[in-house]
C-alpha cells in the first residue's frame, strides 16, 4: 500500500509539474506570437547605438539557451559576430545614427572575434561619428574593445584591469589521486597536451614553450592595437601591464590608457553635448538587437549564384549537436546540400572550434571532399580557433585563409580511460566479479585496470588515427608527409606562425575568405549571393523544443550550474566535462587563455 501511495504521489507530482511547465511555455509562446506581431523597432533621428557585448556567437541565434527555472524566457536572438560587424558598417552610413556609445565593463567574446569588432569599430570613426566608452571598471577584454573608442571613460573608484595575456591551467591528478579514479592515457604528439591535467601536476616544459609563444603572439596585437588608438608607445603599454598602472587610482587617466573618471551624469551630459541636445531633451538610443532588426536582415543566400558560408563553432560532437556545438551528423547533412543545391557555386566554411571528436572530425573532412569532387571550391575561414579536430575539417580546403591572431594547428589524438576501481573498492566498498566467453569479453572495464593486451589494443588506435590526421593535412596542403610530422605533434601556433609553416595560405577575414570562394567559382563581383547557414530556429521555436524534448533537464541543469558557478568558473567545469566525457579518440586542445 506504501508503494501504491508513492506511486500516486509521484505521479501527481509530475503531473503539477508538467502542467505548471506548460502554462509558463504557453504563456510564453503567446506573447512571442503577440510580439512577433509588433512593427520592427524604429530608428529615430539624432539616435545612438549602444554596444554591451555580454557574448558574440559567430552565427546570428546559434547560442545555447539559458532559460533557468524563473521562466524568464528571452525570445530575442543575440546577434552573431559577422552581424555585429555588418550593423556597424550599415550604421556608419546611416543618417539616423550619431555615434556609438560603448557600456561593456565585461565580455565573454574571445581574443579575434573581440578584435574583429573592435576594427568594425576603428572604420566607423572614420565617417566622422563619435564613439564613446564608459564603465564603472574595465576587465581586460573590455578594455581592449573600448580602447578603440574616441573618448574612454571610467566610474569612480574604478580600475583598468590590463596586465597582460596569460594562460591558467587547472590539474586534477592529485584531486583524482586522492578520490581513487586513475585515467589510462594514450596521446599522439609531445606538444599535445590536452590530457595533461589528469596525468601531471604542473605544466610540461613542451606546453610551456608553445602557450608562452603563441601568447607572445597575440600579446604584440593587443600591444599594437592598444597602442596605435590610444597613441602609447606598444613598450611603455608592456610596462604598463607589467606594473598594473590601471588600478593605481589616477595612474590609469595620467598614462593616456583612459581619458578621464567621470559618473554617469557626467557622461549623459557629455553624449548630450556631442549629439547636439540640451540637457532637458532627452537621448534617443537604441541597442544593437532592435538597430539589426530594424536596419539588417539575416544573409539567406538565393538567386542562381550563391557563395555558402557554413558556420562551424564550438566543440565536434557525434550527432545532431546543440546549438553552438558542431554535430557531424547536421554539419554532414548541410555540407551534402550544398553539394547538391546547384545554385551554390562555392561553400566557406568558418570554422571556430578547438576541435572534439576524432571521428565526427573524419566524416565532415570527408563531406568536404565530395563536395570538392563535385567541382565546387572549398574554402576555409578560421576565426578565434581552429585547433586539432578544427583543423582536421579545414585541412583539405582549396584556400586557407586565418586571422593572425588567430589559434590553430594542434595537429595530434589522445584517448583517456578512467580507471575508478579504487574509488569502488577502497572507498565505496563495491567489487565487480566477471564471467567471460572469450578472453576479452569484460575488455575496457572502468571498473578495473586495463590490461597489457588492452593498452597495446588503444595505444595503436591512437597511433592510427594521429597517422591518419597527418596524412589529412599532408595530402591537403601538398607538404611531405615528413614535414607535417615535424610541425604537427600537437603543437599550437598563431595564424600568423601558420602561414611560414605551410598550415595557412592568406591572412584575411571572413570577407576575404568569401571573395576568394567567388573568385575560384569564376563569380564577377556583386554578381552573387551569400548565405548564412545553418539555418537557426527561432529562439521560441528552439526553447519549447528544449523545454519538452529530451535535452530539457540538461538545459535547466546547465542553466543553474552557469548561475551558481559564475560564468568563468563554469567555462572550467564544461572543460572538464567535455574531456571526461568524451568517446573515443579525440583531436581537442583544451587550453583556455587568460583574456
Amino acid at each position: 500500500m506504501s508503494n501504491f501511495f508513492k506511486i500516486l504521489l509521484g505521479s501527481c507530482l509530475g503531473t503539477a509539474i508538467a502542467l505548471i511547465a506548460m502554462f509558463f511555455i504557453g504563456f510564453s509562446a503567446i506573447v512571442g506570437l503577440a510580439s512577433s506581431g509588433e512593427q520592427k523597432p524604429k530608428v529615430e533621428a539624432n539616435s545612438i547605438l549602444t554596444l554591451d557585448l555580454a557574448s558574440v556567437p559567430e552565427l546570428t541565434g546559434n547560442a545555447p539557451l539559458d532559460g533557468g527555472f524563473g521562466f524568464d524566457f528571452d525570445t530575442d536572438e543575440v546577434v552573431g559576430l559577422h552581424d555585429v560587424v555588418r550593423s556597424i558598417e550599415k550604421a556608419k552610413t546611416d543618417d539616423n545614427i550619431k555615434g556609438i556609445y560603448l557600456s561593456s565593463m565585461t565580455n565573454g567574446v574571445a581574443y579575434t572575434s573581440l578584435r574583429t569588432v573592435r576594427q568594425a569599430l576603428e572604420d566607423f570613426r572614420e565617417s566622422g561619428k563619435f564613439v564613446v566608452s564608459y564603465a564603472p571598471l574595465y576587465e581586460q577584454r573590455a578594455y581592449y574593445l573600448a580602447s578603440a573608442a574616441d573618448e574612454v571613460y571610467m566610474g569612480p573608484l574604478g580600475a583598468v584591469d590590463f596586465r597582460g595575456l596569460g594562460a591558467e591551467i587547472p590539474f586534477y591528478k592529485n584531486m583524482l589521486d586522492k578520490v581513487g579514479i586513475k585515467f589510462e592515457i594514450f596521446y599522439a604528439g609531445d606538444f599535445k597536451s590536452a590530457t595533461e591535467p589528469y596525468r601531471r601536476t604542473e605544466i610540461s616544459d613542451n606546453n610551456r614553450v608553445q602557450t608562452r609563444q603563441y601568447l607572445e603572439g597575440l600579446m604584440k596585437y593587443m600591444l599594437q592595437d592598444i597602442g596605435a588608438s590610444r597613441n602609447i608607445d606598444p613598450a611603455q603599454l608592456r610596462t604598463y601591464a607589467d606594473e598594473i598602472t590601471g588600478w593605481k587610482d589616477q595612474a590609469a587617466v595620467e598614462a593616456g590608457l583612459i581619458d578621464g573618471i567621470k559618473r554617469r551624469t557626467e557622461v549623459d551630459a557629455r553624449l548630450h553635448e556631442l549629439v547636439g541636445f540640451d540637457m532637458d531633451q532627452k537621448l534617443k538610443t537604441i541597442d544593437l538587437q532592435d538597430y539589426f532588426e530594424a536596419r539588417m536582415k539575416k544573409l539567406k543566400g538565393g538567386g542562381s549564384s550563391e557563395v555558402a558560408v557554413l558556420i562551424a563553432e564550438g566543440s565536434i560532437v557525434d550527432g545532431k549537436g546543440d546549438l553552438g556545438a558542431i554535430g557531424d551528423k547536421k554539419y554532414v547533412d548541410e555540407i551534402e546540400r550544398l553539394t547538391e543545391d546547384d545554385d551554390v557555386k562555392a561553400v566557406v566554411l568558418r570554422v571556430n572550434s578547438g576541435g572534439g571528436s576524432a571521428s565526427s572530425s573524419e566524416n565532415i573532412w570527408y563531406a568536404a571532399e565530395q563536395l570538392k569532387a563535385a567541382g565546387k571550391p572549398f574554402v576555409v575561414s578560421m576565426g578565434d580557433y581552429a585547433a586539432s579536430g578544427g583543423y582536421y575539417v579545414a585541412a583539405g580546403a582549396d584556400s586557407i585563409f586565418a586571422e593572425p591572431t588567430t589559434i590553430t594547428g594542434s595537429i595530434g589524438v589522445f584517448m583517456m580511460f578512467p580507471i575508478v576501481k579504487e574509488l569502488m573498492n577502497d572507498k565505496i566498498g563495491i567489487n565487480f566479479d566477471t564471467v567471460n566467453t572469450a578472453r576479452n569479453s569484460n575488455a575496457f572495464s572502468t571498473f578495473r585496470g586495463l590490461g597489457d593486451e588492452e593498452r597495446t589494443v588503444l595505444k595503436a588506435r591512437t597511433e592510427m588515427i594521429y597517422n591518419t590526421f597527418l596524412q589529412r593535412v599532408a595530402d591537403g596542403r601538398d607538404i611531405p608527409l615528413g614535414t607535417v610530422k615535424e610541425i604537427a605533434g600537437g603543437r599550437v601556433y598563431t595564424g600568423e606562425r601558420a602561414i611560414e609553416i605551410g598550415l595557412v595560405d592568406r591572412l584575411g577575414g571572413l570577407d576575404a575568405a568569401i571573395r576568394s570562394a567567388a573568385n575560384l567559382a569564376s563569380l564577377e563581383s556583386d554578381d552573387y549571393s551569400v548565405g548564412h547557414y545553418p539555418r537557426i530556429k527561432p529562439p521560441l521555436e528552439q526553447l519549447i523544443e528544449d523545454l519538452l524534448g529530451e535535452d530539457a533537464a540538461k538545459g535547466f541543469g546547465n542553466a543553474a550550474l552557469k548561475d551558481q558557478l559564475g560564468e568563468e568558473n563554469y567555462e572550467y567545469f564544461q572543460l572538464i566535462r567535455e574531456t571526461t566525457r568524451a568517446q573515443g579518440a579525440q583531436a581537442r586542445m583544451t587550453e583556455m587563455v587568460k583574456f
